[in-house]
């Protein structure tokens, strides 16, 4: 099955409520529509994981650069393999921002997703719109 998931900021959210701190009523939200996807299955050890590598992304990566992720099977669950790559960094309303990319794949499954993480003053990141 492959899935190819649209940008935007619903897609975004919906990452970053897996990869960075998120408040539960906003992950409740996602988490039907995540239901059926790689990232919306993840256990909360291969979700960890992946946020290290998308915080790799996020601080010390550049453009264009890929952080490689892999978290390996475990009792009857696949491995599931990972590429997120920052593709622009840009200054938006005070903040740094950058557009990630990542795609995931588990067995015969991939997907893809792209969304604009911005670095909020306490230093976390947080997904939202940034203007063309």
């Amino acid at each position: 099955m492959n899935v190819r998931r649209p940008r935007g900021i619903a897609v975004a959210a919906s990452l970053a409520a897996l990869l960075v701190a998120a408040s539960p009523s906003a992950f409740a939200y996602f988490e039907n529509y995540l239901s059926g996807s790689i990232i919306g299955t993840l256990t909360q050890k291969e979700a960890a994981s992946l946020q290290k590598s998308v915080r790799t992304a996020l601080v010390d990566t550049e453009d264009n650069k890929a952080v490689e992720w892999h978290y390996p099977a475990e009792n009857r669950r696949q491995a599931v393999d990972g590429m997120i790559s920052p593709v622009e960094t840009r200054t938006d309303k005070g903040q740094t921002c950058r557009r990630l990319k990542s795609e995931l794949k588990r067995g015969s499954a991939t997907e893809a997703w792209s969304g604009w993480f911005c670095k909020q003053s306490n230093g976390t990141w947080k997904a939202r719109h940034v203007g063309e």
